[in-house]
């Protein structure tokens, strides 16, 4: 059958494919793969899924997904014979092969799972032998079902195949190909501003080449549809043509290709994972040989979503490539950003520097890093009088902050040195802009007294809250979060700050974020977060800043110490550092977060957990069966010696 197409696999106990469009209660929907449970999240038909497989991320977005899962409605339907995470790509590798070889699938499907999800529609495919269950095993997990279901399988081997498959999707769920045409064509538009944006600024002597790493070792181009996209984003196509599959090369391809840049964009493997495997490759002998590799040109990303996935998500893999590609032509670096289709540096994608650099002190002290010296370029234009400087990054200019009080109002752009703490920005573009500390969500000061919580957003920030509430009803409470700017994610809880807006909308407080940059003190950013709440107090008295640690003592004294200081700069002597659950017993802190009702889940784990532990996983619901695991393995029950990370999810409450 064509790409993309509808296909129906009928077995002995799977009606004619006219019951699929005949469909008389709402289907229920399993994706086994994450690009369908995409499309399906951009259709708005998420709530329709009653399974989807292991690796499935997105709904469309991360949060969607994981609000089904914790209702319940929609449950995990696959597992994998290996952990990609914990081997390198030479073992996957032969991993994979030796699967193949034997006729086996490193993907299982959880039977027991798939029959009480009882789907009446299954999302699948057949394109990959590597990417999915296969369909010998998807038919065998359909003979226990009783009633008739419908396997789509999608097959998208070009971009135009992919959109399709839109189609397809939207046809075989609601049996009306409106929705999905909608987004087919919404993808078509979005990939043609990225050419647009190219193309529009002037012809280039020649097309850019950029080559794709499916896989780092061995080496893998990009097929399928990544010779579209590398043509979509104004670069050369490659020597691919479109709807090939990858297959392995040499060095000495690469050799002769001379390419501009490289982009590392491994199948299944996120930004970071990428990033870490690019750097290897300096280890290589022939790489450090290539042009672009002494240029520096190397750049990784998450290929997983943007790339490796035929869904959505590919325009902004096409951005990505666009960004890259043409880095040297600032009007076009100008158009792209204009399209506002590009995903952020750092979050999705980044430039790759050698270990040895790292090694050698580049980023040290000796030699500042570039955003450490833009802030000192800054100071001393400010110290000149000039109105900018220019940007040793970009080479463009930046306005100074004192350019902007000569100007007299925020742009709303989320300027870098915006004096105006971002006040006119947009609220739903608070949490993607701002460079300065800013309210991301305002509440009215109802009370004449209140106090200061910093809120990192997980369990011990919300106990302390509850406290703070229960002790002083009648006193409002701001909350402070820090975020690092490039990423826009809480260290270490690895919790994305518009997750920290939407619990300060649930909790109904006020929130003030504090994005963090290299090269500015942490506490000179904490001063400025005091003092836009100052100016916002209207009368009110701040008694108190407060903290939820639990009891380690050289973390409240480097409190004391280093904020102490900036808090009684900004107020006076009377505002002092409280710590509202500072040595209290775990009994009672689980107790009154069992009372609560609210729902937690584990956010960020910086080892793995013994194999005797096996409630304790990113992604785990916080209870007592996940502190008495982790007391059993001489972690601390609460994660206090930062075993482990959590974020509440207020909007989601458990039957107290």
């Amino acid at each position: 059958s064509q790409a993309g197409e509808l296909v129906l696999l009928l077995f002995s106990k799977v009606r004619k494919a006219t019951g699929v469009s005949k469909m008389t209660s709402l289907p229920r929907v399993a994706s086994l793969l994450p690009s369908a449970t995409e499309i399906m999240g951009h259709l708005k038909l998420q709530h329709l899924l009653v399974g989807v497989s292991h690796e499935c991320d997105v709904a469309p977005e991360k949060s969607d997904l994981d609000t089904l899962l914790s209702k319940g409605t929609c449950v995990r339907l696959t597992s994998s014979e290996i952990n990609p995470m914990q081997m390198s790509q030479d073992e996957i590798n032969t991993a994979v092969k030796g699967s193949l070889r034997m006729g086996d699938s490193l993907y299982g499907i959880l039977e027991k799972e798939f029959c009480a999800a009882n789907p009446t529609v299954v999302l699948t495919q057949a394109l990959c032998e590597v990417c999915a269950p296969s369909p010998k095993q998807v038919a065998g997990a359909l003979c226990s079902l009783a009633d008739s279901t419908a396997v789509v399988n999608l097959e998208p081997h070009t971009l135009a195949d992919v959109a399709q498959s839109f189609v397809t999707v939207s046809q075989a769920v609601t049996c009306s190909p409106k929705e999905g045409e909608a987004l087919a064509a919404k993808f078509h538009n979005d990939i043609y501003r990225i050419s647009s944006a190219v193309t529009g600024t002037g012809k280039r002597p020649r097309s850019p080449r950029c080559v794709l790493l499916e896989w780092a070792e061995p080496l893998f181009d990009g097929g399928h549809w990544i010779p579209d996209m590398l043509v979509a984003a104004g670069g050369d196509r490659g020597w691919n043509r479109p709807g090939e599959k990858s297959k392995q090369i040499t060095p000495s391809v690469l050799e002769e290709y001379d390419p501009d840049c490289i982009l590392v964009a491994c199948c299944g493997f996120d930004l970071k994972r990428n990033l870490e495997d690019a750097q290897k490759l300096w280890s290589k002998p022939w790489w450090s040989s290539l042009r672009c590799v002494k240029e520096g040109r190397i750049f990784a990303a998450d290929g997983n979503r943007y790339f490796a996935r035929p869904g959505p998500s590919l325009v902004a893999g096409v951005a990505i490539l666009a960004q890259i590609m043409h880095e040297e032509h600032p009007g076009i670096l100008k158009a792209i950003e204009a399209t506002g289709l590009l995903p952020r540096q750092g979050l999705a994608w980044d430039r790759v520097e050698p270990k040895s650099c790292l090694k050698a002190g580049y980023l040290k002290d000796e030699i500042k890093d570039l955003e450490d010296l833009c802030w000192s370029l800054h100071t001393a234009a400010c110290d000149r009088g000039e109105r900018y400087y220019i940007d040793p990054a970009t080479g463009y200019q930046v306005m100074t902050e004192e350019a902007h009080k000569k100007r007299g109002k925020c742009c709303g752009c989320g300027c870098r040195h915006c004096p105006f703490s971002h006040a006119g920005v947009k609220s739903s573009e608070l949490a993607a802009r701002i460079q300065q500390p800013a309210w991301l969500h305002k509440k009215a000061l109802s009370h004449h007294e209140g106090d200061v919580l910093f809120w990192s957003g997980g369990k011990d920030s919300f106990l302390t809250l509850r406290a703070m509430q229960r002790k002083a009803p009648s006193r409002d409470v701001v909350l402070i979060t820090t975020f690092d700017a490039r990423t826009r994610v809480i260290a270490h809880q690895e919790v994305e700050i518009q997750t920290v807006i939407r619990q300060a909308q649930e909790l109904g407080v006020g929130l003030i974020g504090v994005p963090l940059h290299r090269g500015l003190k942490y506490e000179d950013q904490i001063k400025r977060a005091l003092r836009l709440l100052q100016k916002s107090l209207s009368g009110m008295s701040l008694g108190s800043v407060c903290f939820g640690d639990l009891h380690l003592e050289h973390i409240r004294s480097w409190r004391e110490k280093s904020l102490t200081p900036v808090v009684q700069e900004v107020f006076d002597d009377s505002v002092t550092l409280q710590y509202p659950i500072w040595q209290t017993s775990y009994g009672e802190l689980m107790a009154d977060f069992l009372a609560s009702g609210v729902q937690c889940r584990i956010s960020a784990m910086p080892d793995a957990a013994p194999s005797d532990a096996p409630a304790l996983f990113v992604g785990a619901c916080f209870s007592p069966e996940v502190a008495k695991q982790a007391e059993a393995v001489g972690w601390d029950a609460f994660g206090e010696n930062g075993e482990f990370h959590s974020v509440v999810e207020p909007w989601i409450l458990k039957q107290v």
